[in-house]
């Protein structure tokens, strides 16, 4: 649980350092977080936004996913957070290999934005030992699929735009920070494991990653630093750009990747710009790869 005391500390800080104030100051937080002193503490801190990991509504996933929180705590924990005065994001697993029919989530019509994340599984996790040993068994891509597209039917139906794979918000609601990462803008990232991107006037981009052990980063190591060239920078951009739907500019891709992505409907012109359908976004890996190989 993040301790109000040293997040007000570090907007302070930062705020100071940059000048003005910040437009958007997300924290993440589970559902058991979202009691009314917290809230109250996070919002004096200077916090304005909550991203809830709800993760599911339905009690056997919550088992099945471990997580802390039961059945109901998600909504509870939404509604305290929105009297509160946050914006509020929830947060999705989508696919939880439950034995049971997949679950599309529950629309929470009166957040301003959602996160619908596919669970994925890493080898080296307890889920993935899981697997090894049979004791769950994946979700099939072909059901996934249909979990992918029940979803953003339900919530586009209610008024949310699928701005980004894994991401829906009501108009004006885009989550700012997560943006710049998508439209492959700088961006400044503080404490353990954290990673920054910087630009350079000639099309490079620097990327630096601070020490991942917290006692190594308090003592002061220094950043891992690598140079990105030009042409590497622009296909991050493309690739990212492509999973928006806002896309990128036509000229910004090879002609041959255009005419491939139009004719196999995974993407559309739109006024200049080259925008993915739902189908692309379910090919975003496969389209990735085409920009690379083709850039």
């Amino acid at each position: 649980m993040w301790d109000p005391a040293c997040v007000a500390a570090a907007v302070a800080a930062i705020e100071k350092r940059f000048g003005g104030r910040a437009q958007e100051i997300t924290l993440e937080a589970n559902p058991i977080d979202c009691v009314a002193p917290q809230l109250a503490a996070w919002r004096d801190a200077g916090v304005n936004r909550l991203s809830i990991g709800v993760q599911s509504t339905a009690a056997q996933e919550l088992v099945v996913l471990g997580r802390d929180h039961r059945f109901g705590d998600g909504r509870a924990a939404v509604e305290r957070a929105m009297a509160a005065g946050f914006t509020v994001s929830a947060d999705f697993i989508l696919g939880t290999p439950t034995g049971e029919a997949g679950h599309v989530p529950e629309v929470f019509e009166d957040v301003d934005h959602l996160s619908v994340y596919e669970l994925t599984i890493e080898e080296r996790t307890a889920f993935g030992q899981r697997v090894r040993d049979g004791r769950l068994v994946p979700r099939d891509e072909d059901e996934l699929a249909t979990l992918y597209e029940q979803t953003h039917a339900a919530l586009t139906a209610k008024g949310f735009e699928h701005y980004e794979i894994s991401s829906y918000a009501k108009p004006g609601k885009r989550a700012v920070h997560n943006s710049l990462y998508w439209q492959g803008a700088p961006f400044l990232g503080l404490g353990a494991s954290a990673a920054s991107l910087r630009l350079h006037p000639d099309g490079s981009g620097e990327r630096r990653t601070n020490a991942r052990r917290v006692g190594d980063y308090l003592a002061g190591a220094p950043p891992e630093i690598t140079t990105i060239p030009p042409a590497e920078m622009a296909v991050d951009r493309a690739w990212l750009g492509m999973r928006t739907v806002d896309g990128v500019a036509e000229d910004a891709l090879p002609a041959s990747v255009v005419d491939w992505l139009v004719t196999e409907g995974l993407a559309e012109r739109r006024a200049g710009r080259i925008c993915p359908t739902l189908r692309g976004f379910l090919m975003a890996d496969r389209i990735a790869a085409r920009i690379a190989a083709a850039l």
